[in-house]
């Protein structure tokens, strides 16, 4: 399934719409435990968009475990590694995190975060830091 399929099946949920279990149980059949996880983030208000003024730029964040996730919602792309390891290589069609927004979208679930341009590109800085674990060999990650 490709990201536009995903869309599609996520858009079938409409705006203010609560998902029924009926929903829930097509949207799981379709996403797996991502679904799930997905729905848990949502739910706990982890998914946020941000809007900078003046010049109106969006950016989707959903907060994650360990750190924060960007979203590019046009191209369907997270920063997670299940990105790069699961979707990349064509083994899952979303990770929770593209699931996530994409519901919270959908649905009206989520923050809105106001910040000044200034601050885009700082903060794009800190969501693009990827800390490597301790005592893990930097060859580890690249090759």
């Amino acid at each position: 399934m490709h990201y536009s399929q995903v869309l599609a099946e996520l858009e079938k949920v409409k705006v203010g719409e609560r998902i029924s279990r009926r929903k829930a149980d097509e949207l799981r059949r379709a996403f797996g435990a991502r679904f799930t996880a997905a729905w848990k983030l949502v739910k706990e208000g982890r998914v946020k968009k941000y809007v900078f003024k003046p010049s109106g730029k969006v950016q989707w964040i959903v907060v994650g475990r360990e750190r924060d996730y960007i979203i590019y919602e046009a191209s369907g792309y997270c920063s997670c590694d299940d990105f790069y390891m699961s979707i990349m290589e064509g083994r899952a069609k979303a990770c929770k995190h593209l699931i996530a927004q994409r519901l919270a979208c959908e649905l009206g679930l989520y923050e809105v975060v106001e910040e000044e341009d200034k601050k885009y590109g700082s903060l794009m800085e800190e969501w693009r830091k990827v800390e490597r674990p301790q005592n893990l060999p930097l060859s580890t990650l690249t090759g």
